[in-house]
């Protein structure tokens, strides 16, 4: 589940990584409770999930309460990405000094949380690692011996930066590992790190993307739930009327549907290694009906960028002659273009290989995830699609 900023700065905030001062405007509330103990200038920026609210104007400045009214006024009008704007964050704006980046993401080759800084901060990391590579620390993080604060010094100092700066961005460091770990996120990332004219780290933004199970263990992250008003993504929403769980990933052209989040995750791993690139994540979770199914492979088949889909379920709990049945029912209706493979074990197996074979599609019955990939990606190559970004 994506946050959105203000969301994740509370959860900075409990891991005593400083924020701006700030309120949460909805949408109709026309009190703006706490505006009082902010100071001019103002920072006044849409809570949107979608990225790339900066470039559509999704952030404005105000100087005084008459611009303020006008920039928030401004912001409630606009769709940022298909996204309409219902909650504004209104800060006092920051004396900046310097920008760096943080961020930690799951690397799926090591297996292992993966720690980026780097002293370019305030743009796209992704733009920084290619024009200039030796701007961008990268740190494996172990789970069970997390990096000490003099291991994060020692990391902040292949930046360049020492002194004062060091300490606090070092600071600041150890707060957000603690914040990965202790919420369960995907992703946690600050961009940018401001340090102020006084010299203090501030973090001037947030990014999390919390793994869905910690919205039933966690109280903090619970209180985050949403609503359909939250849901502006259309497959978000379709994925949640179905009952199934499902997370874009933006590039990339194969989609995949797994029949547990492990075999989901061993399954985008084994993507990876193969040179392909997934473009979603869908786990199809229990209670597989020949309609969840089909509803599932819908949404994974009207994922933008999608040429290819890997099925990898197996039949405990679930059916495989149901699962099969949907992915029938799926190719009659729709005759899709894009190439599907699936893998497919368990209870009915039998029946549900034979409902599969009648539609043509390739199927591993007793082999590997590893032979699945790789027989898709083979036959999305004899259609003339580029399905590996490297060679293997």
């Amino acid at each position: 589940m994506k946050l959105y900023e203000f969301e994740g700065k509370s959860l900075f905030r409990k891991a005593g990584i400083p924020t701006p001062d700030g309120i949460t405007v909805r949408n109709g509330d026309q009190e703006m409770s706490g505006l009082d103990k902010l100071c001019f200038p103002l920072a006044v920026k849409s809570q949107v999930l979608r990225g790339g609210r900066g470039k559509a104007g999704g952030i404005k400045f105000a100087e005084t309460r008459e611009d303020l009214m006008s920039c928030v006024n401004e912001l409630f009008a606009m769709d940022i990405g298909g996204e309409k704007v219902t909650k504004i964050l209104i800060e006092e704006k920051l004396s900046i000094d310097s920008e760096f980046y943080a961020g930690i993401t799951f690397d799926p080759k090591a297996l292992t949380p993966l720690l980026i800084i780097s002293d370019q901060g305030g743009v796209d990391i992704e733009q920084v690692a290619a024009s200039d590579p030796d701007k961008v620390i990268q740190y494996h993080i172990d789970p069970i011996d997390p990096p000490k604060f003099f291991d994060l010094m020692n990391l902040v100092l292949e930046t360049g930066v020492t002194g004062k700066k060091m300490v606090q961005i070092s600071r600041v460091l150890v707060g957000l590992v603690n914040c990965f770990f202790k919420f369960n996120a995907i992703t946690a990332e600050i961009n940018p790190l401001i340090i102020a004219t006084n010299g203090n780290a501030i973090a001037a933004d947030a990014k999390f993307d919390i793994d869905d199970s910690a919205l039933y263990r966690l109280p903090e992250i619970n209180s985050f739930h949403r609503g359909k008003e939250d849901i502006q993504d259309p497959l978000e929403q379709a994925a949640t009327d179905a009952g199934v769980s499902y997370v874009s990933l933006g590039n990339g052209n194969i989609g995949l549907i797994a029949g547990g989040a492990g075999v989901g995750m061993a399954t985008m791993d084994m993507v990876f290694e193969y040179g392909g690139e997934p473009v979603n994540f869908l786990d199809l979770g229990g209670s597989a009906t020949p309609k969840k199914t089909a509803d599932a492979l819908k949404i994974v088949l009207s994922t933008p960028g999608v040429e290819g889909i890997f099925i990898n379920v197996f039949g405990g709990i679930n059916n495989c002659e149901e699962m099969a049945q949907g992915i029938s029912d799926v190719i009659d209706e729709l005759n899709p273009v894009q190439q599907i493979t699936v893998k497919m074990r368990g209870h009915s197996q039998d029946e549900g290989w034979a409902i599969l074979e009648a539609k043509n599609i390739p199927l591993i019955k007793f082999g590997t995830t590893e032979e699945g990939v790789k027989l898709l990606l083979d036959e999305m190559e004899k259609k003339g699609v580029k399905s590996r970004v490297n060679t293997h």
